[in-house]
């Protein structure tokens, strides 16, 4: 039997096969905050298996809480504690947060600068379960870790002799400690610098493998401890712990996907029509959490419009199996969801099915309001959002000259009218934005001079309304085939006008899918940040500085914004043809007016929609948004 450890996201969307494992290729840099939109909390991926032990971390006795004296001081809390230090982390998000968690806070402990000893730090279970019956045990918890460059996250399986914990013999293990021998020690996470879980995962543990050869006497006082070394890095956070029996038979989706075969691996969450692959690759990672082999196996990802199947004799268990084809879809503009499903003759459907079933959900874009972003905000489903915030009070020294980018393939080339940067809570009116499209070879090599350079723009309160801003370049440009960044620089005033843009964390991107530049810093970068920065590219001409003027005398539209009812001024008694958009270019309404009219919107949603009034004497488009 292997070792298995897996993290289980607690969403329902997941990363892409070439983004599952970020690269590590490219320096992250230690952010002063790192602020979430927490998701909604949904249940675990456990849905068959027994408990056997579990703590929610509301009784402390529960648990013992130690260090190597000879490393460091430093222990876990358990409680409703926070990160203190320079650099914290937000508190997690679990099911029974209520009563408290553990957490180790190495930042507060390392201070502003890093601290110098190496931690070894541990949380160990009180009291001994015993497993004598149960071969097939996992170890399950939900987590918030992020890491830095030079800390582990241990699991370990101790034997004791039904005196107490204290006759476990522990091994003493290090951030470098090789552990390929030791059957009793996991390693839950392989992360490159900077990475982290969502807030909550689910991280589970196949902890089997240490209980092989083991005697009755040791079945019968087993421990599980939490261990935690290395040097500053960033907190762990731990709650509703679990020791559960393994199911025979339970195949679970760990992953879906559907990524444009050029795009490599970068999951765009908005694609124009006109930088469309004809190929896609439709995949999914499916994993087999039960003790038997599953046979038959197939993975169906439905479309609607288009449908994916792959077949397998047999799954193993505890292995994991990457399904993916590649599809030809022929699509028009819209929003596409598809059904990813997982079954196998043993596991067909019924109750305990939901960790079968995943969803991934993407935007085809076309004129009028074509735009091609990497972030999927408002295409994915609400609640399945995972939203991080990046911005001029984020970074030491980022106050001023903050270059933040995302990645863009162009396949076509196309006209481009500027960059829509996605507002988030903390931007201040006056913060000053600089877009521009650069070559991705020179920002590498810290040459932040950009191919096209947009208008300056300046954040206005109706920019923060609207939760987004536009910045154009003086004309359409012609973008040629090649890969880029789409890039702001931002000014704060000293942090007196910050700025603060999403960082879409909901699919996990390849490491150069978004990334920084911190001008004012000592070491400026560039660094890999964030996974889908809220930057956007306008695509076509049909944008411009000049789209919300109005073209037509005696027409205006308003209240701006609304709460969902826009009245249409007509005061040259013409027949105005109008047309509403929303902000993937679908038309929402049509209609036909001698005179002044109005339009309900309240039925579609809060945002931003486009109003477009024509009549025989020339047309208007103005944007409205309605809160």
């Amino acid at each position: 039997m292997k070792k298995i450890y897996l993290s289980i996201l607690s969403v329902a969307l997941f990363s892409g096969l070439n983004a599952q494992i970020k690269q590590t290729n490219g320096p992250t840099v230690r952010s002063k905050s790192h602020k979430e939109v927490k998701p909604t909390i949904q249940s675990t991926n456990t849905e068959k298996a027994v408990t056997i032990w579990q703590s929610t971390f509301g009784d402390a006795t529960e648990w013992i809480l130690d260090h190597d004296a000879a490393d460091c001081s430093l222990d876990w809390l358990i409680g409703n504690n926070s990160c203190a230090g320079f650099y914290p982390i937000a508190d997690i998000s679990s099911t029974s947060a209520s009563d408290g968690w553990a957490m180790l806070d190495s930042d507060n402990y390392g201070g502003e600068t890093g601290g110098v000893d190496v931690e070894d730090s541990w949380l160990t279970m009180a009291n001994s379960v015993d497993l004598t019956t149960t071969p097939n045990v996992v170890v399950e918890y939900e987590t918030y870790y992020r890491s830095f460059n030079a800390e582990k996250c241990y699991v370990v399986v101790g034997f004791g002799d039904g005196t107490g914990p204290a006759s476990v013999v522990w091994p003493d293990l290090g951030p470098t400690t090789d552990i390929s021998a030791m059957s009793n020690v996991f390693a839950p996470y392989d992360f490159a610098s900077g990475d982290a879980t969502d807030n909550p995962s689910v991280t589970q543990v196949n902890i089997s493998p240490a209980l092989v050869g083991a005697s009755p006497a040791q079945l019968a006082n087993v421990y599980i401890r939490l261990n935690w070394t290395g040097t500053w890095g960033y907190a762990w956070f731990v709650d509703d712990f679990k020791i559960i029996e393994q199911p025979e038979y339970d195949i679970q989706m760990l992953s879906a996907y559907i990524i444009g075969e050029n795009n490599s691996g970068l999951e765009y969450g908005r694609n124009p029509i006109n930088q469309m692959d004809a190929n896609w690759v439709v995949g999914a990672s499916v994993f087999n959490f039960g003790s038997a082999d599953a046979t038959n196996v197939k993975m169906l990802a439905d479309f609607g419009d288009f449908i994916s199947t792959t077949l397998d004799p047999l799954l193993e268990n505890d292995s994991t199996r990457v399904y993916e084809n590649t599809e030809s879809p022929v699509l028009s503009a819209g929003v596409y969801t598809g059904s990813y499903t997982a079954v196998c003759d043993e596991e067909l459907g019924g109750a305990s099915f939901g960790n079968n079933v995943l969803e991934r959900t993407f935007a085809v874009t076309d004129a009028p309001n074509m735009l091609y972003s990497t972030d999927g905000i408002d295409v994915y489903p609400a609640a399945d959002a995972v939203l991080g915030l990046i911005g001029t009070d984020s970074f030491t020294d980022g106050e001023d000259g903050l270059v933040m980018t995302s990645l863009y393939h162009i396949k076509s080339a196309t006209e481009v009218s500027g960059i829509q940067v996605v507002l988030a809570a903390g931007t201040v009116v006056g913060a000053e934005v600089y877009g521009s499209i650069m070559d991705t070879a020179l920002f590498w090599a810290g040459n932040m001079s950009p191919l096209y350079a947009a208008l300056p723009g300046t954040v206005t309160q109706e920019d923060i309304t609207a939760g987004f801003m536009n910045v154009y370049f003086d004309g359409p440009i012609n973008l040629p085939v090649g890969i880029y960044y789409a890039a702001i620089d931002c000014y704060s005033n000293g942090n007196s006008t910050d700025i603060v843009i999403y960082d879409d964390q909901t699919v996990a991107q390849p490491f150069d899918a978004s990334a920084i530049y911190i001008a004012g810093a000592a070491t400026p970068g560039p660094y890999t940040n964030g996974d889908a920065l809220g930057i956007r590219l306008l695509m076509g001409s049909d944008w411009g500085a000049g789209i919300e003027e109005n073209a037509l005398e005696g027409v205006s539209i308003y209240p701006n914004p609304s709460q969902g009812i826009v009245n249409v001024s007509n005061n040259n008694n013409a027949s105005n043809a109008i047309v509403v958009y929303d902000m993937l270019g679908q038309v929402i309404l049509t209609k036909e007016a001698n005179t002044a009219t109005t339009l309900d919107l309240s039925g579609n949603g809060t945002g931003v929609y486009l109003v477009e009034v024509s009549n025989n004497n020339g047309s208007m488009v103005e944007r409205v948004v309605i809160k």
